[in-house]
């Protein structure tokens, strides 16, 4: 009977092996497919009928969004409810709305907020798997992770960097200290033309604070000492002071708005401006061929650091369905569906596969920037940082660099002091 039964166990085993050599493969599986079996597998939760996703009142963005909805409800019978909500606006509105059930699963914010989400207790940490992190940028990771965790499934990255007139500018210059004879060069300040310029403000004026070894708090092992401010160091000072070359010589105006650089770059009077990529579109149109795009000019020898902006959908720690809220994160930035948020949008997704197969040549400079950007801090103290902004419009104004400097961080430093 043993020896019967062993013989009945061999016949099924190879029965089933029979069975699954003769299965047809899937080489024709889609990736929309397979990551629709991944995420079922790994849900523990039963599936909602709907999730709800408050996104930005951007028409593209809604736009990409919708199209990615109507695709995961054909995947997975989910239903995805969208409601236009102003991404300044969001926090609050959640804070209100998500104990009573009305706020969303998902929610869309920038990383410095994050300090502010993960205090209020408004957001789930997500989990990834490390082949689901190698598709996203290190960049964009580290401005999501907070205090070793890491919230939010990154949707896009931007920072600043050089926009040329290739009619007044030929070729885009390397370093500073060239970017400063080109614009001795061009500048007439009567006629309302300048060879380059910057907005008079903390978040631009940063690259030429980190390039001489200012910073802002100091980190260990992804922990920021909100104790320890570089931003009246030796280094602060003397980029500030390089800076101020520009205003002290003429070179830039001292009352100077992104509305008034906006509309003298794209008027043709300037050879050289900073900005971001929400201006490729503006500028392309002003100038068309003749616009230019490149990384920063090198400051102190150095290849220009510059802020990086992160932003993120984030799982709201109100939803009901926060694994399928998380899944539906995952999926809208894949790299299927970032590709398609970039086509629509033309904001860079955080995903080095997509960030290399751009091939417009207006993007260059933008691409070409972020391996050199820094992230903001992304804990709650860095909003009273911005008060950097008081000192810059000192100085711009005459003032002395580093006696300003010291003023407003001490300032800044008594701000955060209160607030522990």
């Amino acid at each position: 009977m043993k020896k019967f039964k062993v013989f009945l166990g061999l016949l099924l085993v190879i029965a089933v092996l029979t069975l699954v050599a003769c299965a047809p493969e899937r080489e024709g599986a889609s990736q929309s497919e397979e990551n629709k079996e991944q995420g079922e597998e790994n849900q523990s939760e039963e599936k909602p009928d709907e999730l709800k996703v408050w996104v930005n009142d951007e028409e593209e963005a809604i736009e990409a969004a919708e199209e990615m909805f109507t695709k995961y409800k054909e995947e997975t019978g989910i239903d995805v409810v969208v409601e236009q909500v102003p991404m300044p606006d969001q926090l609050q509105k959640l804070s209100l709305a998500g104990p009573t059930g009305d706020g969303p699963d998902l929610f869309f914010q920038p990383q410095d907020r994050l300090g502010d989400v993960v205090a209020q207790g408004l957001a789930e940490p997500f989990e990834y798997t490390d082949e689901e992190l190698s598709g996203y940028s290190e960049a964009a990771i580290d401005a999501f992770t907070y205090e070793g965790q890491l919230y939010g499934s990154p949707v896009t990255i931007d920072t600043y960097f050089l926009y040329y007139n290739k009619s007044l500018v030929d070729s885009p210059p390397e370093t500073m200290d060239e970017v400063y004879e080109i614009s001795k060069e061009l500048t007439a300040p009567e006629k309302d033309q300048f060879g380059f310029l910057i907005s008079p403000e903390f978040y631009y004026l940063y690259s030429f604070m980190n390039a001489y070894g200012g910073y802002i708090f100091g980190e260990e092992d992804g922990v920021y000492d909100t104790s320890d401010i570089g931003l009246d160091n030796e280094g602060s000072i003397a980029g500030l002071q390089e800076y101020k070359k520009f205003i002290d010589e003429g070179l830039l105006p001292k009352s100077l708005t992104v509305d008034v650089i906006d509309g003298l770059f794209t008027e043709g009077k300037v050879g050289m401006a900073v900005s971001g990529p929400w201006n490729i579109p503006i500028y392309q149109e002003a100038l068309g061929e003749d616009l230019g795009t490149a990384p920063l000019p090198k400051i102190n020898g150095e290849a220009a650091p510059s802020f990086v902006g992160v932003k993120a959908w984030l799982v709201s720690s109100y939803s009901e369905s926060p694994e399928w809220a998380m899944n539906l994160a995952k999926y809208m930035t894949n790299n299927e569906n970032s590709q398609l948020y970039y086509d629509l949008t033309g904001e860079i997704p955080p995903r080095p596969e997509i960030l290399e197969s751009i091939e417009d040549p207006v993007y260059d400079g933008y691409t070409a920037q972020i391996p050199n950007g820094t992230p903001m801090p992304n804990i709650p103290e860095m909003s009273v940082v911005w008060d950097m902004d008081d000192a810059i419009e000192l100085i711009v104004n005459g003032g002395d660099v580093e006696e300003n400097l010291k003023d407003v961080v001490g300032n800044i430093k008594d701000k955060i002091q209160l607030s522990e």
